[in-house]
Order: structure tokens, then sequence, then C-alpha cells
């Protein structure tokens, strides 16, 4: 079952031609952070045939912290179901300035979940873009691709900071979720962890 799993995220769907980066985006580091381990070695291999090689893996919320905290990657390929971190929380303190190096990082967003409020509310949060598991190596890399080598203005305001979000409409019975109480930053000592919204 699991080879099936890897096989299918690797091959890419009827009709998809696979998009390769130019040489010069190929030096970029990235960040992935996937908590599944099958998921997470079926994308390093996608990276590696696509020629990335500076590639930092990690799997739960600390290691995720330490290395958002001393490194400064190009590209974060964030899970959105790591256990106790919010992806959303997470890309608004990126993006503020409170965590991490580079606040300017192009991050994509792997996830189960393709609804359109998911969806609005991780472009509110910044997030550059949204892959949808299971998804094939072509649609990640179109992604990947589309974020070097097209990349949007960054936009610094008081109620948004992050990518330029015109790049397309969300539906008009989406309601712009409020302002969520539970992103919780919690910080202890040189402990820092995202909370999730599940999490107690």
């Amino acid at each position: 079952m699991g080879n099936i799993f890897v096989r299918a995220l690797s091959t890419p769907k009827q009709g998809e031609v696979p998009i390769r980066p130019s040489s010069q985006y190929r030096a970029v580091s990235i960040l992935l952070a996937e908590f599944n381990p099958q998921f997470r070695s079926a994308v390093r291999s996608i990276l590696l045939y696509h020629q990335f090689s500076k590639i930092t893996e990690v799997f739960d919320s600390k290691s995720f912290i330490d290395a958002v905290r001393t490194s400064s990657f190009d590209v974060i390929l964030l899970d959105s179901s790591i256990p106790n971190l919010d992806a959303i929380a997470v890309t608004r303190f990126i993006r503020s300035g409170k965590l991490g190096v580079n606040r300017a990082v192009v991050i994509i967003l792997l996830s189960h979940r393709s609804d359109m409020t998911f969806i609005y509310e991780a472009r509110e949060a910044g997030v550059t873009e949204i892959v949808a598991k299971p998804f094939s190596s072509a649609a990640l890399m179109a992604r990947l691709t589309n974020s070097l080598e097209k990349p949007r203005p960054f936009i610094t305001s008081d109620g948004y900071t992050g990518p330029c979000r015109r790049t397309g409409e969300v539906e008009s019975f989406v309601e712009s979720p409020k302002e969520r109480i539970d992103d919780h930053l919690a910080a202890g000592g040189d402990d820092l962890v995202i909370l999730s919204r599940d999490a107690s």
C-alpha cells in the first residue's frame, strides 16, 4: 500500500507536463517539513530528481521551529498536518517577522484540505501556494517553479504581509474568517511551539 502511494505521488497525471526550473534556481535552499515519512521521502525524491540539492528535512513542530529560527531558507514546503503545528498560524508569524530570519520566504502548503474556506484562510495568512494531497510531481514542480521564476511582489501593510494575493478570484460565498483567537505563540526558554487549533 505504501509503495503504491509513493508511486502515485511521483508519477505525473495524464496530460501534465513536468516543469523543470532553470538551473539558476536549483541552488535554492529548501526546508521540507512533512510529518509522514513516506510522503517526505517521495517529495525529497522529486526534488532530487529535479536537481535541487540543498534540502533540509524536518518532521515535527520542534525541529521545524528550530530550523526556521536558525537558517534562512528560500522555500518552505510545509505539511499542514504536523502535530502541534498550525500551518496557518506559523505562516502569519513568519510573515510578521516574529519567527525566522526570512519573512519573504516562499511558503508552499502541502495539505489534504482544498476547500475554499481553507484556501482563503491560507492566502490571507500569506501562503504563497497550496498543493492539495495527493499530488503528482508535475503539480508540485509547477507550483515551485512558478514561485521561484515568477515571484509575486511582496506586500507589507497594516492588514496583510505576504506575496501579492491578486492571482485569482476567491468565490464570493467564502466569508473572510474571523481573527483566530487560538493562534498561540507559546515561548518558554529555548522552546517555541505553534499550537494547532485542536491543541489544548
